[in-house]
């Protein structure tokens, strides 16, 4: 009989280090972790009467017990804060009250600011409790209230919001799987492309001025042409260091030669900072695409377009390009199961350059997501935003790759070799572009998926060309998911 995964929560503070854990599963046999989706909105309250309007996403595991526990973020997206946003984690506990009616209690901790709001070295506490009804099979609705707190800084407030959630099912391999063949169709979050971009914006308004930005972007497939995603994007050129976006995509094509893909894609979502005055954060965007498919999976195009801002009046001229790659088996074939690690982490920047001239530590959270190519290489994309240090608005976002290996039964070694872009905070980052190399020791307790992991690196910004030293501690849980 198929051992059924346990999963319990570990912590280490400040962000109590919210972690998944579990016994090791058959190898081949896939499972499916119950997960939920949930985004809401509400209003917070600022010093001085000011407002502000916060969405809120989050995709939280099922742990046991009607706990639930996952990585979420927060954006402003109304008011005069565009820019601000926070990642953590979300811890969550549901009951049934009878009926179609729940009551669900939650405690959210992250790191982060922006577009100058006062949230002092950034930490963020949110407790919530939700009354929600049934809406459909997997889905409801309904509305909390919530605390947005940041304790070093001047924003305290208690209101009231909206929530929407539905159930999404997690299938993934028992993380001793990988390089056996996968079977069941599309399994973690079910994603069919990502890829990487580079890009340009040259805004409006007679400025002239040019924005460099460096993304990425995942998709699913929908029903016929369409394809719903998600990409993210921060400046590094331009004397914008410090702008963010996080967007919602959707895209068709047509194929006009056997390879070649004429199509359209629209965005919306949250994004500002660097000066770049988006107001309340909700942006738009519309681009044409050229796409080519030059190998099997494999594919390259350019985009060209248009932005918006929904207040404020921003407008500019869009391009980039960039580099894709199937990830999801093609219909009817099994594929292979790879490894994909989920870490948490928190890191300590030892006397980082501040706009100001002097220098001081600064402490950061955030997601790692680690895909591998192999028994030893692997790609990582990760974001981190600071919690303390005098720096909330301070995030980081990065790309690159990394080999591991075993030395013992229960130990790695690895190192990764990263580029991205940061800013805010008054952390001096120059344009934004920086690169970062780290190793890190990883032990793994018996009988489990999880794996502590202890690191020490350089980050250097691109242009200031100032080391910086970056000390970490995370846990990372690894699942098999299927390759194309």
């Amino acid at each position: 009989m198929q051992a059924r995964p346990r999963l319990s929560i570990r912590h280490s503070a400040p962000l109590a280090l919210l972690v998944l854990t579990g016994t090791a599963a058959a190898a081949a046999a896939p499972q499916t972790l119950e997960a939920t989706a949930a985004l809401g909105f509400e209003v917070v309250h600022l010093p001085h009467r000011e407002v502000m309007g916060l969405v809120g996403g989050a995709y939280l595991f099922d742990i046991g017990n009607d706990w639930r526990l996952g990585p979420a973020v927060y954006g402003a997206a109304t008011g005069h804060r565009g820019g601000l946003f926070v990642g953590g984690a979300e811890l969550r506990r549901q009951w049934a009250l009878g009926g179609q009616l729940h009551l669900s209690a939650g405690l959210y901790l992250g790191g982060g600011g922006g577009a100058a709001a006062p949230v002092g070295g950034g930490l963020m506490v949110r407790p919530s409790v939700t009354l929600l009804s049934d809406l459909a099979p997997g889905m409801q609705a309904g509305v909390s209230w919530s605390q947005v707190r940041f304790p070093s800084g001047d924003i305290k407030s208690n209101q009231l919001g909206l929530l929407l959630q539905w159930r999404s099912d997690f299938k993934h391999y028992g993380g001793a799987a990988a390089g056996e063949s996968a079977t069941g169709g599309p399994s973690g979050l079910g994603l069919d492309h990502a890829a990487l971009s580079v890009g340009q914006y040259r805004l409006g308004g007679g400025s002239g001025r040019r924005i460099g930005l460096v993304g990425a972007r995942a998709e699913w497939a929908g029903r016929g042409p369409l394809r719903l995603g998600i990409e993210a994007a921060a400046a590094a050129q331009g004397d914008a260091a410090g702008y963010m976006e996080i967007l919602g995509t959707a895209a068709t094509g047509i194929d006009l030669l056997p390879g070649l893909n004429l199509g359209l894609r629209a965005a919306a979502g949250l994004g500002g900072g660097g000066n770049v005055l988006t107001q309340g954060g909700m942006i738009g965007k519309l681009s044409g695409t050229l796409a080519w498919q030059f190998a099997p999976g494999w594919r390259a195009g350019v985009d060209f377009g248009v932005l918006r801002a929904l207040q404020g009046g921003l407008q500019a001229r869009q391009a980039s390009a960039w580099l894709g790659m199937d990830l999801e088996p093609a219909a009817g074939s099994g594929g292979r199961v790879v490894r994909t690690d989920w870490t948490a982490v928190l890191q300590h920047h030892a006397g980082i350059a501040r706009n100001d001239a002097t220098h001081r530590a600064l402490d950061t959270v955030g997601l790692k997501l680690d895909r591998y190519l192999g028994e030893s290489f692997y790609v990582t994309g990760q974001a981190h935003s600071a919690f303390a240090g005098g720096a909330g608005a301070y995030s980081i976002g990065l790309l690159g790759a990394g080999a591991a290996r075993s030395v013992a039964p229960q130990w790695r070694i690895g190192a990764e070799l990263l580029a991205g872009a940061a800013g805010g905070g008054g952390v001096q980052t120059g344009g934004g572009a920086l690169g970062q190399a780290l190793a890190w020791a990883g032990w793994t307790p018996e009988r489990s998926t999880g794996e502590w992991r202890l690191g020490a690196g350089l980050r250097r910004p691109l242009r200031s060309g100032q080391n910086t030293l970056v000390a970490e501690l995370g846990w990372s849980r690894r699942f098999g998911v299927s390759d194309r």
